[in-house]
């Protein structure tokens, strides 16, 4: 066997070398016509470039991150793409397709939840296509087959970020019936589609997304397949230890964390080494639940389980090993409910905060009452765009260019980007910290959320605080923490939530017919605002506010079957208003919804409160026809909250035990 995994190293390094020594000449003779252009044509300075990119500040923040890492741009886009293309969309005459930009930015460890991205109907259906397959994968193979060959032949010409998909899914259908040596080959196949350097010795050096390690693991499964465990091993700590190495965030680890656990855990199982096995899951599990994430969470429960199980013949048992079965009892109880499966496999890249273009444009256009006749003319009266071009755009079958969107947009009152962060910064480190403050404010830690947002408006330095994005933040959560910490009243949060959404949006347009596209925090604000109103027993502009989220969020979310981050919270809020006013009929019909959708993407931070609502629902519809229902939602609900070591909602279910569970 040993002979036979030489031969085998051996063939597949040679082939693959040629092959990257292949690339490497095309690309250098392209960068080497490129540079001789540049200077021959006195263009500007990459720096100036990127600052005249239409995603200004996505570039510059990406250049700013790249620098800070030490990466050169070579190392950065090898595999993925070559520098020539790099070149054309930092120049603006191309632009970064989501999952580009989005493995670039893996690539350097940072999430891409920092950005808002609007991007075409086709990379929204790709990427719903493949989350199809990942659904199916696990528990019915043969559907994900039909589907993945489906998608194979739709494209004939993938990127190289597709096919490393392909291949992984691939790998995990032949899994059980493949022999090991085959598996080894398709999963080093695998990694070679964007990984060009020499990578059996050592990763630290090298700079690749989760992607890309998730294909190494499937290499270190194979070898334990083959009994070759040691070589596994090895890979496996070098995947294990890759994020801690390369001073990823917490947040990013968990993209990659539970299934290199996954992997230990079998490898050292063959050894004897349980204790070892259930460490490696343990310390995975409980990042997850630090990022109120269920990224592979259910397949830890059962493996965890099983070796506590083994530990405990031996009198070692583990102190969790009930909580980890009332875990996955929960789990496996909210899945089945809401037509999804326990086993899956998850896509790295998430689409919750990319806006399809085509409902963009149109819900801008809807919310003026114009035509597309009247869109398509400029402040002189000619047309710029043809309406039956505008049509397609609208209805997702063309994408506009990036001269048109600017002006459509500009046209219809605002100013938006393919691609942005969230905050108009330049630094990584504050768009997280940001979100350390949005995770704070979910846990209702509202002194922790002010402390951060201090230390953040000093770091950032009294001008950047000035700029309307950030400044929008700043009100905002200043509102709605003094409001929750009860320091003031209902009216006076209202009045700084309205001043906090103006820095971005006019408030005239909150009377119009339709609300336009909305921006993440401009969604949530107008969600406060709705809220108060029915706080203070406005229940007419509530009602017609939360009626206009609703018909903002309503679409997208059926398309994409996910929540956007915002739809969560907005929806919840709905339906409390709702339910306070008697409806529970269709406040059931929403949180059903609502929850569906909720855990169709990894972030689980609303689940425990989603199936609280319901609980709440079916008691107040009737509280003895579904009492079966309302104890399940509550009990799932307190088993959600305490995976998300949720304090605050632990001890109010608690409180409210005795009236579900009597």
């Amino acid at each position: 066997m040993e002979k036979t995994m030489t031969q085998t190293d051996t063939q597949v390094k040679e082939k693959n070398k040629i092959k990257a020594q292949t690339e490497t000449q095309t690309e250098s003779r392209a960068e080497a016509q490129e540079n001789e252009y540049v200077w021959k044509n006195g263009h500007p300075t990459e720096e100036e470039v990127l600052c005249q990119s239409s995603c200004m500040g996505f570039f510059r923040l990406f250049n700013n991150l790249r620098k800070q890492r030490g990466i050169k741009l070579e190392q950065l886009v090898n595999g993925v793409m070559t520098r020539r293309m790099l070149s054309t969309i930092i120049k603006g005459d191309g632009y970064f397709s989501r999952e580009c930009w989005e493995f670039l930015m893996h690539r350097m460890g940072a999430l891409t939840d920092y950005f808002e991205a609007i991007v075409s109907r086709k990379e929204l259906e790709d990427w719903r296509e493949r989350e199809d397959i990942c659904l199916l994968v696990c528990e019915s193979p043969k559907e994900a087959r039909t589907k993945l060959e489906a998608y194979e032949k739709a494209h004939p010409k993938m990127t190289s970020m597709a096919k490393l998909f392909c291949l992984k899914i691939e790998w995990l259908l032949k899994k059980e019936t493949a022999s090991p040596q085959v598996l080894y080959e398709l999963a080093c196949e695998a990694v070679y589609c964007t990984v060009k350097e020499e990578w059996q010795e050592q990763l630290s050096g090298l700079w690749l997304a989760p992607a890309e390690l998730e294909a190494i693991l499937l290499v270190s499964w194979s070898l334990g397949l083959l009994g070759e465990t040691e070589k596994a091993l090895f890979l496996f700590h070098q995947v294990w230890n890759y994020p801690k190495k390369k001073g990823w965030e917490d947040r990013m680890t968990q993209l990659l964390c539970p299934q290199a656990a996954l992997v230990g855990m079998q490898l050292y199982q063959k050894l004897g080494e349980f204790q070892k096995a259930f460490d490696i899951g343990n310390s995975a599990l409980e990042l997850l639940r630090a990022q109120n994430s269920q990224r592979y969470a259910y397949p830890l429960f059962l493996s965890l389980i099983d070796v506590g199980e083994k530990l405990k013949k031996t009198n070692r048992a583990p102190e969790n090993l009930q909580q980890l079965k009332d875990f996955r009892d929960a789990f496996q109880v909210v899945y089945q409910e809401n037509h999804l499966p326990c086993m899956r496999v998850w896509q790295r890249g998430s689409v919750e905060n990319c806006y399809d273009v085509s409902l963009v444009l149109k819900r801008m256009r809807l919310s003026l009452e114009k035509s597309q006749e009247e869109i398509c003319i400029d402040e002189n009266g000619n047309e710029f765009l043809q309406a039956r071009h505008l049509s397609r755009i609208e209805k997702g079958e063309n994408r506009p260019s990036k001269e048109n969107f600017q002006l459509l947009t500009k046209k219809m009152g605002r100013t938006l980007d393919w691609i942005m962060p969230i905050l108009e910064t330049d630094s990584i480190e504050t768009l997280s910290m940001r979100q350390d403050m949005i995770y704070l404010t979910n846990m209702r830690k509202w002194d922790e959320v002010q402390k951060i947002l201090d230390v953040l408006c000093k770091k950032m330095g009294t001008e950047a605080c000035q700029k309307p994005r950030i400044q929008q933040e700043i009100q905002s959560i200043d509102a709605m923490s003094l409001f929750r910490m009860k320091m003031i009243l209902p009216k006076e949060a209202q009045k700084r939530e309205e001043k906090a959404l103006a820095c971005t949006f006019p408030l005239e347009w909150l009377s119009r017919k339709e609300l336009p596209f909305l921006q993440r925090e401009e969604g949530m604000i107008i969600g406060d605002i709705a809220n108060l109103y029915g706080r203070m027993g406005n229940i007419e502009c509530a009602e017609k506010l939360f009626k206009k989220l609703y018909d903002v969020y309503h679409p997208q979310q059926q398309f994409l079957k996910i929540n956007a981050p915002a739809c969560s919270v907005i929806l919840a809020e709905y339906s409390k208003f709702l339910g306070d006013n008697a409806q529970y009929q269709r406040t059931l019909e929403i949180d059903k919804n609502n929850l569906e959708h909720e855990l169709a993407a990894y972030y689980i931070v609303f689940s425990g409160e989603l199936l609280y609502n319901k609980a709440w629902d079916y008691y107040e519809l009737d509280k003895e026809v579904y009492r079966d229902a309302y104890r399940r939602e509550f009990i799932c609900a307190q088993r959600f909250a305490e995976f998300c070591k949720n304090e605050m909602l632990v001890d109010f279910f608690e409180q409210r035990a005795k009236k579900y569970l009597n």
